[in-house]
């Protein structure tokens, strides 16, 4: 799918990575293909796909580029965002339908401020961050378990990826580090509630996701907004069967992780 480049607006190209995803695409592309405000150009990093979904992504008009070595997030993405040119870039997984026609027209309504570095849906109605998220409301709120911004369904501002592209040698939460930084350079991250439904399910990854928190809070000095090590073992204690017991356990263990290299630290320095 592509368009003629308009000068009233800013450009938008949507990045899919995918692999064998000939299951979900086409409710992704035809989500995408309803939207009131269509991308410019879809572009599609293949990695090893065998199952045809190259052809349903050509099929709808995109350009295919081939990722030939292992899988990883930060550097597909990276690999990815350098052909295209558009200002706007949606990260969509090959599994995420955007249930609302308005999701892009909404996205980048938010680009007219131009402090806003980012954009994604809401993975969940939790209030505990704004709408517009800052540095100063992150330094006083603190990390959550969750990130602020998602490449799964997130839109970034390609001018700043190019100053700083997303870090490579993380081995997750590359969105969430990238988002971190923006705001650190007085920049804001904006979260709408947007209908999207996710046709997969993804491993459990609760320990390492604990473990990159932490290391985000050491990394930009930061607090992290947990239940405590008293509230989860309290927690533990009074409900040993609820479904988050496992993400409660990995939190405790990767704070005794963090603890022991601020000591570390400590003593090196």
């Amino acid at each position: 799918m592509r368009s003629i480049f308009s000068p009233s607006r800013l450009s938008v190209g949507v990045l899919i990575r995918f692999a064998n995803s000939a299951e979900t695409l086409p409710a992704v592309l035809a989500a995408l293909k309803n939207q009131t405000l269509p991308p410019d150009v879809i572009l599609g990093v293949a990695n090893q796909s065998t199952d045809g979904s190259a052809d349903l992504l050509t099929e709808a008009g995109a350009c295919i580029v081939e990722w030939k070595e292992a899988y990883e997030h930060s550097r597909v993405l990276n690999y990815g965002l350098h052909y295209l040119t558009t200002d706007l870039v949606l990260i969509l997984s090959s599994h995420t339908v955007l249930n609302s026609p308005e999701a892009i027209a909404q996205m980048v309504a938010c680009f007219q401020d131009e402090r806003v570095a980012c954009v994604s849906a809401c993975w969940d109605s939790d209030p505990y961050y704004s709408d517009a998220v800052t540095w100063d409301e992150l330094k006083r709120r603190g990390l959550r378990f969750g990130s602020i911004y998602s490449n799964s369904m997130g839109m970034i501002r390609r001018s700043l990826w190019r100053q700083k592209a997303f870090d490579e040698k993380l081995p997750t939460a590359e969105d969430y580090d990238w988002a971190i930084s923006q705001l650190q350079k007085g920049k804001i991250c904006r979260r709408l509630n947007l209908p999207f439904s996710y046709r997969r399910s993804g491993n459990v990854r609760d320990a390492e996701f604990a473990q990159i928190v932490f290391q985000f809070a050491r990394k930009y000095r930061l607090k992290v907004a947990w239940l405590g090590v008293v509230g989860s073992l309290k927690h533990l204690l009074k409900r040993p069967s609820s479904e988050d017991t496992r993400a409660v356990k990995e939190r405790l263990k990767a704070w005794r992780t963090h603890i022991w290299l601020q000591v570390t630290h400590h003593h090196a320095t």
